[in-house]
Parts: structure tokens; sequence; C-alpha cells
């Protein structure tokens, strides 16, 4: 008997097992963050592949370049001519000179505002070669008031309107400071003016005196 429950005792007992507990009904549902993660990540990569797809259409845009103008013609006007042919992504056209302007208005001419050149955008490298070629020293229009003037294109071969912005940038530059020198020159000259007269008065007074 006594050894029966020493070997009884040596035996060791096993420890109870703790069954798990029962799954969460709400653990399983997304939370809200993960959620609001989830649209903001779809929103980004929307807005990456549309940022995208705008940076490959700018790239191959191409320009067209027209190198004179005629009297009394607008943008508008010059947007409604090309567009049957080509859609018109961007153009711009360069107003002429204030000097040019006002010469031709002391000589009697007209008044108005004149462009001299312009530049249009179009979506393709191939619509840019088709429309100078097949527009180049034709009729403007086929009836209208500038049925006599021709047009005067040419495709620019790796220009970007990038170039065109750059160009007006700088060119504004640079009458930006004719002009500050010419209004320093003005100024100077305005000086010099007041200067002598009165250095004039002065002699003057001094002539005075003495008599």
């Amino acid at each position: 008997m006594s050894s029966s429950s020493e070997s009884e005792s040596e035996v060791p007992s096993s420890p109870q097992q703790s069954l798990p507990d029962p799954p969460d009904p709400q653990s399983s549902k997304p939370s809200k963050s993960n959620k609001s993660k989830s649209k903001s990540s779809k929103l980004s990569k929307s807005r990456l592949a549309a940022a995208s797809a705008y940076a490959s259409s700018l790239n191959r845009r191409a320009v067209v370049y027209i190198s004179s103008l005629p009297p009394k013609i607008t943008v508008s006007k010059l947007k409604t001519l090309i567009t049957p042919l080509c859609e018109v992504t961007r153009l711009y056209l360069a107003v002429e000179d204030k000097s040019v302007r006002k010469r031709r208005k002391k000589a009697g001419g007209s008044s108005s505002k004149r462009f001299t050149e312009g530049w249009v955008e179009v979506p393709s490298r191939s619509l840019a070669r088709q429309l100078a070629s097949t527009l180049h020293m034709t009729n403007m229009e086929k009836k209208g008031p500038h049925s006599d003037d021709l047009w005067c294109l040419k495709y620019l071969k790796g220009f970007k309107w990038s170039h065109l912005t750059e160009k007006v940038a700088y060119e504004r530059r640079v009458r930006e400071q004719r002009l500050r020198v010419e209004m320093s020159k003005a100024k100077r000259e305005v000086k010099e003016y007041e200067r002598k007269i009165e250095e004039g008065e002065k002699f003057e007074q001094m002539v005075k005196k003495k008599k």
C-alpha cells in the first residue's frame, strides 16, 4: 500500500489547459482608419494616373509657328479658322510694339491693336506637320475679310510650349530693363534742365545786383 501511494505521488499532475476566447465579431470588420487609408490610397493612385496621363499628353503636343498675321485678325477668329482642321490646345499671338502703333496712328493709320506673329499648340507632332503642310501659302478663308490673306506656317520640330513661355518672359524682362533705363535717362535730363534753369536765375540776380 505504501509503495503504491509513493508511486502515485511521483506522477506529475497535468496542468489545466485554458480554452481560447471566442472571436470578437467586431474584430473581423475593417476599422474606420483602415477604410480611410484605403480610400486615400485609391485616390492618390487615381490622381497619380491622371497626372501621368496629362504629362504624357503634354509631351506629345507640338507647336506650329505663324510668321505673319493680317490686320484686324483676332485670337478667336484665328482659332475658328484652324479648329475645323485640327484641335487647338493653346494659342498665343504677339502684340505689335507700342511705338509702331503710335507711329501708324500719327501717320493717319488705324489705331487698333494688331498682332505680328503667333504660335499654335496642337495635340500631336503628326497633326502639327499636317497643319503646316496643308495650310502654308494658302488663303486663310474662302469668303470673308481674310480671303486674300495667306497662311505663313512652319512646324517647329522639338519646340515646346515651355520654350515659348520662357521666350515671352525673357522679352518682358528685356522690355522692363529698357524702360527702367529710359526712365533713368529721362530723370537725369530733367535734373540737368532744372540745374541749368537754376544757374540762369542766379546769373540774372548777379547781373541785377551789379547794376
